[in-house]
């Protein structure tokens, strides 16, 4: 088994080359110099809120006049009117947005005396950074059974709280309590107590070291601060920790025999080091490196009740990028992308409970903005429920909660949860068709999405004012809207209701504009063939249906469609992010091009990467969603499900001649285990926790095996 170690012999020049731990509620990333260590603090509540009771006038009324500037085909008059009407401010409208940004609590430094060598390092598996700096050394862990941050120093080195400089934040220290009230907004409060240790925990038997617990509490969620007991043991707190974490973490393993490439693929070598061969094609195990990164933020940073923002948990600015928001026409959907297949349920419940929170003012805003019923979300948001769009430019859009909906969907496709189902999918997904209904136009016969957009993309008719042209029936929308109606006519007769609504979803559904191909046989992203001023963009959102979704599988007329879209969209520059590069990699991996695949995830890595492997986008700003999108690439490349088909090892690599991997989750309950030996399946175990069958396929072969298992079977097949 390999060592999941991030390591480096030199101290962390900023921010973004930390070392982050978290357990869902707080975070921090570790990073300072070799004399002074600087721990930032995050609570995942610890939104500003100055903007947390935001709402908007109807203007509904206004929808007729947008849709017939459209329908007459004047696009750039329909895109002003629309976000005119629709988009809010921020943007490019020049005033500041609504979105309430993420912010930092504060930070513990400790003053090391420094001299001697030096070491810091991530261990992977247990959550623990390691700083070594001459005689002292610092240990940090957020605990996962406890709740504290936790911080073990050995040596001289003071400790204390401190903020930085917020003119809209009155901050008061008092040694290790920390009290900050943000102008119009909420409260936050971090306590610290210190315990002299005596035990040493030292490599050679020496000295005393001293143990520091941390917590955090706002005034608007995350519970109040636990109290402090009276003795700790470091320890004892590591090893409680170590026993919750690999719980979180779940059962799921990937290991690849990568012997064959030397030493740096081991713990001892350093990060930057083995990031500098992997640019140059010598140590490819640094992709398995960063798949158990990806998990383990993933896990870090959503293991308590809100889930990931644009930067996880982890910020230390008091104007992050995007208000280190949500983002919902890909990024925090990107974020989950690899929760079901790795059966990380309690993960992205946090996702569910945010749409839950969502709802009501989404309700709301759906007849406010477009006189609908059910339910909007919008493009860019915060963890307070209101669904004002706050991005004029881009905010007219109608997708992001049909998007989110489908989260619901796939876990319930995953576990087969009656309860999840009736009690949580079914009447989200409900509300999401209930605006279709209400939102799409019958002209002649056949139901349109209009107004109508493709995030964030535009087309040359609609003129050069709006970074987004406002049109209809953007591929996106027409794919969400068909999964959506699609779902609901599932999930009704599942639980036997709703029989009269499901002939109108399926007289609706039937009549739905199809999806259209241009001139060279490529899927378009609008209604038809239009002029694109950006062919290279960095969004992929016709290509939905492909992946994420389940909508083309092989031998639908539209997968090479799809596919010659994709390849066009690269030929031009696309995938010049990190999300959109991971999204390109999970692209190729449902494709089976093993080549492209592992091209496009050594770029992810290579090119948008920190040296502590955080994901960037360009310039240089930390998004947590490539990385992510990254972990969700290589579950794809092992494992790719359209509902019951599934395909092992369809992109599998050329370095990745030999491995295994263990209880990955598949659509209707399965397990599935698999080892492999010169890139050839030689045994696949599954286990159904619910009966059914499915069809099986390794590698580039393109016959599946049906294999049929009863309640709680498990079995051992012979896959060619």
């Amino acid at each position: 088994m390999h060592q999941h170690i991030i390591r480096f012999t030199h101290p962390a020049e900023n921010y973004i080359s930390g070392l982050p731990v978290g357990n869902g509620r707080l975070a921090a990333i570790v990073c300072g110099g070799a004399e002074r260590v600087r721990i930032a603090l995050n609570h995942e509540w610890l939104w500003r809120g100055k903007n947390r009771y935001r709402d908007c006038d109807d203007v509904s009324f206004h929808l007729p006049e947008v849709r017939e500037a459209i329908l007459a085909g004047d696009f750039e008059t329909g895109t002003r009117l629309a976000n005119e009407y629709f988009a809010g401010l921020g943007g490019i409208s020049g005033v500041k947005n609504r979105v309430d940004p993420y912010q930092p609590a504060g930070d513990l430094m400790i003053d090391v005396p420094g001299g001697g060598s030096y070491t810091r390092t991530l261990d992977i598996d247990t959550g623990e950074v390691s700083i070594t700096s001459g005689a002292t050394w610092i240990r940090t862990f957020a605990s996962f059974a406890d709740g504290f941050i936790v911080v073990n120093v050995k040596g001289p080195g003071e400790a204390a709280l401190s903020r930085i400089t917020d003119p809209e934040c009155d901050v008061t220290v008092d040694g290790l309590s920390l009290r900050g009230q943000f102008t119009c907004g909420i409260s936050f409060e971090i306590r610290g107590r210190e315990y002299i240790c005596d035990e040493t925990g030292a490599a050679d038997g020496s000295g005393a070291s001293r143990t520091i617990l941390l917590d955090i509490c706002t005034s608007a969620g995350g519970g109040p601060l636990k109290p402090f007991p009276d003795k700790v043991s470091y320890a004892d707190l590591f090893a409680r920790h170590i026993e919750a974490l690999k719980e979180a973490k779940g059962t799921a393993e990937l290991d690849v025999d990568f012997s064959e490439y030397g030493a740096l693929s081991g713990g001892e070598a350093n990060t930057d080091e083995r990031l500098a061969a992997f640019r140059n094609g010598i140590d490819p195990a640094l992709s398995l490196l960063y798949f158990e990164f990806g998990r383990y933020l993933l896990v870090s940073g959503s293991s308590g009740e809100l889930p990931l923002n644009l930067q996880g948990k982890w910020n230390e600015s008091l104007n992050p990028p995007w208000e280190c928001d949500y983002h919902l026409d890909i990024n925090l959907q990107m974020a989950y992308w690899a929760a079901d297949p790795l059966g990380l349920k309690k993960q992205q419940d946090t996702l569910f409970a945010l749409c839950d929170r969502y709802r009501p003012h989404g309700r709301e805003m759906a007849k406010k903005l477009y006189g609908c019923g059910g339910v909007f979300f919008t493009l860019q948001t915060d963890l307070w429920g209101r669904m004002t769009p706050e991005s004029k430019g881009w905010a007219v859009w109608i997708g992001a909660a049909p998007w989110m909906a489908a989260h619901f969907t796939r876990r319930w496709k995953y576990t087969r949860d009656r309860d999840f189902l009736e009690n949580r999918a079914y009447p989200f997904l409900k509300e999401v068709a209930a605006f279709y209904l209400d939102y799409l136009v019958e002209i002649d016969g056949t139901y349109h999405v209009l107004p109508s957009q493709s995030p964030e993309n535009r087309f040359a008719e609609s003129g050069g004012q709006y970074p987004v042209s406002i049109g209809i029936d953007a591929a996106l929308d027409l794919e969400l809207a068909r999964e959506t109606l699609e779902t609901c006519i599932e999930m009704s007769e599942e639980l036997g209701v709703d029989a009269a609504l499901r002939e109108r979803w399926r007289h609706v559904l039937s009549a739905l504009q199809p999806l259209t191909t241009d001139s060279k046989g490529r899927l378009n992203e609008f209604d038809r063939e239009r002029a694109e001023p950006e062919p290279g963009h960095r969004h992929l959102s016709h290509l939905y249906g492909l992946f994420p979704g389940w909508m083309f599988p092989e031998g639908h007329p539209l997968r090479e469609a799809c596919e010659k879209s994709l390849d066009y969209r690269l030929s031009h520059g696309g995938g010049h992010t990190g999300w959109s590069r991971s999204w390109t990699a999970c692209l190729m991996a449902k494709l089976r091009r093993a080549d492209d695949f592992q091209t496009h995830l050594t770029a992810l890595i290579s090119d948008f990467a920190t040296e502590s492997l955080l994901d960037l986008h360009p310039p240089r700003i930390f998004q947590i969603d490539g990385n992510l999108g990254g972990l969700a690439a290589i579950c794809e490349m092992l494992l790719s499900c359209d509902n019951d088909h599934i395909t092992l090892l369809g992109a599998l690599p050329e370095s990745w001649q030999s491995g295994s991997f263990r209880h990955f989750k598949a659509p209707g309950t399965l397990d599935v285990s698999c080892v492999w030996k010169n890139k050839k399946a030689v045994s696949v175990t599954l286990t159904a926790e619910k009966g059914g069958t499915w069809y099986i396929r390794c590698g580039s072969g393109d016959r599946f095996v049906p294999v049929s298992l009863s309640d709680g079977e498990t079995r051992t097949v012979d896959i060619i």
